[in-house]
């Protein structure tokens, strides 16, 4: 939390200017005070916010994220990229055509995807 100087505001209360954070991908922001929300007086202190402390998850599409940051009453900011990587396979998923006739040729695409739905491109199973 900065003050109009740029001096971080060491006595900033989020409970009082809650701040929400928006994601630049599909999905959802969770885990925090209010949800999605910067909410409670002890999530900035000396007018730091630890997001991983706070127990911020991010459910959504792997790729490059940034997370606006809008405050209540005052100016928003956009955090640095950040690097998402598809999780671990949690099921496969068999695609192709719905009919098929007896003694004829048939395509399908087996692929692995994680709990979100990404392509699990480090999967390596039969």
């Amino acid at each position: 939390a900065l003050d109009a100087y740029g001096n971080t505001a060491t006595g900033f209360d989020a409970s009082a200017n809650n701040i929400t954070l928006i994601p630049s991908l599909s999905g959802a922001i969770s885990g925090l005070s209010g949800g999605n929300k910067l909410t409670g007086s002890g999530d900035f202190v000396n007018g730091v916010a630890n997001l991983t402390s706070l127990g911020l998850t991010f459910t959504g599409v792997s790729g490059t994220l940034s997370i606006t940051f809008a405050p209540t009453s005052g100016t928003g900011i956009v955090g640095p990229n950040i690097t998402l990587n598809p999780g671990a396979a949690t099921k496969l998923v068999v695609t192709g055509t719905g009919t098929q006739t007896a003694g004829a040729s048939n395509s399908i695409t087996i692929t692995a995807k994680d709990a979100s739905g990404n392509t699990a491109t480090g999967y390596t199973g039969s």
